[in-house]
């Protein structure tokens, strides 16, 4: 390819060991009918970047691959949210000569995506040698052109400063064909080997090594979605960034050093399964209900430990200092951390398992498809309505609903303000997906009153947690711990029925405000 081509590549990545790798050579052969012998080779890549690392700040990564005589550079950029372990990026090669990135002569696409970036600033900041296996498939389409995928097995190190790190990973790359005859062949594959989806990329792993510390938790980023995209459009950037989301914090949620790694991979969890409802007047069931099943599955996981995060550092946490006898409660939390332990060891085995293995694959195919949609696609599917059409009547019902579940507010016991909290929760996401529908001083106050609501009745629950988490601490105690156990419980429980007592009327007051606050969607624009 010429300095002036560039391709889209198209890829699915998988994270392995060594031992996986006749395994997931076995599924290629059997899906490829192959009897050949998979070709072998060695490649060292060397990626450049500048002091700062200002490429990796854009999501470039430009480097060298040497590979016998032959050198290739090498340019990627980020084409699109594959979500799960896709990996959808612009790709610009050519074969050069030297040990130096040429950059004065890249085609108009390439350098706009690096920007004014000089040849000069970029200096090597990783190497990464590997040993490559792999196999090309090319399966008969009926339905259109022929399919071709390349297979590889990967093995090999990344060497960045001082530090070093080996990984074994597989990849299935489109290199021609329809992207639903890829995921076909695809996930014969996976069902034959199921590994695990990774959005990691050997660049990565040398600029997390450059970097130091342990994996880190990912933020999902906030969604602008406007009243001129369709239902359809809106799902096809809500559902890939979630996703990625979720194997973006699994490292973080498996090393289980940063509460907010499980706290942000349950985030996204519930925004798509929001996302379900809040959509569910548009959407098929039948092309739906199993996402549904499996999110449900995977949020009850989490749970555990994100609920014993929140108690031994939030809630034991706010009492120090207030003459709370600090010996009580440093034994609540020795047990409190022994139930914490067995939660992440419970979160560990879940996403090492088939089945989420074989979620993350299913989820990042229906994306890639875009399956929600059915095809072909008929002009009148409600699916390809405007939101500035149905954005309204979408937020109107979980409105409606929390009005009439918080009527009476004041009068209404701990449990029924639950309720009235999980009400809050998903008008408060569908509102995230659709505020820029209505963009406005009116759409801000609605906002700010909904967040205040927000933080009120997350202190509620936090109480009704404390509660909730101390029982369960003193009812499993052992006879030995049980009375300390007792004192500490009490003293916690009666700190935080005080504090409930003390702001029960700023709920009250934040509740009105919101009830009278006119719905933005109602109203004139701005």
């Amino acid at each position: 390819m010429s300095a002036g081509q560039a391709n889209r590549e198209f890829e699915l990545k998988f994270s392995a060991q060594p031992k996986d790798m006749q395994r997931f050579k076995r599924a290629v052969n059997a899906a490829g009918k192959n009897r050949r012998a998979w070709s072998k080779k060695t490649l060292v890549s060397r990626y450049f970047d500048t002091p700062d690392l200002h490429l990796r700040a854009l999501g470039i990564s430009a480097r060298l691959r040497s590979s016998g005589d032959k050198t290739v550079q090498t340019i990627k950029a980020r084409a699109g949210n594959g979500g799960g372990g896709v990996m959808d990026r612009h790709e610009w090669e050519r074969v050069v000569e030297g040990e130096t990135l040429v950059l004065t002569d890249l085609p108009i696409a390439a350098r706009r995506a690096i920007g004014a970036v000089r040849d000069d600033e970029l200096g090597v900041v990783m190497e990464v040698h590997i040993e490559r296996q792999s196999m090309v498939i090319r399966r008969p389409n009926p339905l259109g052109p022929e399919v071709v995928i390349e297979a590889v097995a990967d093995t090999g190190r990344v060497v960045a400063g001082e530090q070093e790190e080996t990984f074994a990973e597989c990849e299935l790359e489109l290199i021609e064909g329809d992207i639903n005859a890829f995921f076909t062949v695809a996930s014969e594959i996976h069902n034959a080997c199921p590994l695990p989806m990774s959005s990691l990329t050997k660049a990565g792993r040398g600029y997390r090594l450059l970097s130091g510390g342990g994996p880190k938790a990912h933020r999902v980023p906030k969604f602008a979605l406007t009243g001129k995209q369709t239902i359809h459009q809106a799902l096809a950037e809500i559902y890939p960034v979630c996703i990625a989301n979720i194997v973006e914090n699994e490292d973080a949620c498996l090393d289980g050093t940063d509460p907010e790694g499980v706290h942000q991979m349950r985030v996204s969890v519930r925004r798509l399964r929001t996302s379900l409802k809040v959509f569910d007047g548009y959407l098929d069931p039948a092309r739906t209900a199993w996402m549904a099943v499996d999110l449900k599955w995977l949020g009850g996981a989490l749970g555990p430990a994100r609920d014993w995060d929140v108690y031994i550092t939030e809630t034991l946490e706010q009492v120090a200092g207030y003459g709370v006898d600090e010996k009580a409660v440093a034994a609540l939390r020795s047990v409190a951390e022994e139930k914490r332990k067995a939660a992440y060891d419970a979160v560990r085995k879940t996403l090492t398992s088939r089945r989420y293995a074989k979620m993350i694959f299913h989820l990042t195919a229906f994306v890639a498809v875009e399956g929600w949609l059915a095809m072909p696609a008929n002009p009148a599917d409600p699916l390809l309505h405007p939101l500035e059409k149905c954005a309204g009547a979408i937020l109107s019902k979980p409105h409606r609903k929390l009005l009439k579940q918080g009527k009476a507010l004041e009068k209404q016991d701990t449990e029924a303000r639950h309720e009235v909290r999980i009400r809050l929760k998903k008008l408060r996401y569908a509102v995230d997906f659709l505020r820029g529908v209505f963009p406005g001083k009116k759409t801000a106050k609605y906002v700010k009153s909904l967040q205040s609501l927000q933080d009120q009745f997350g202190h509620l629950n936090d109480v009704a947690q404390a509660m909730h988490m101390t029982n369960r601490l003193t009812a499993s105690s052992d006879e030995r711990t049980a009375n300390t156990l007792a004192m500490a419980g009490g003293l916690i429980q009666g700190w935080y029925a005080h504090a409930l007592k003390e702001t029960e009327p700023a709920l009250i007051k934040d509740w009105k405000a919101f009830s009278k606050t006119a719905p933005f969607w109602n109203q004139p624009p701005d």
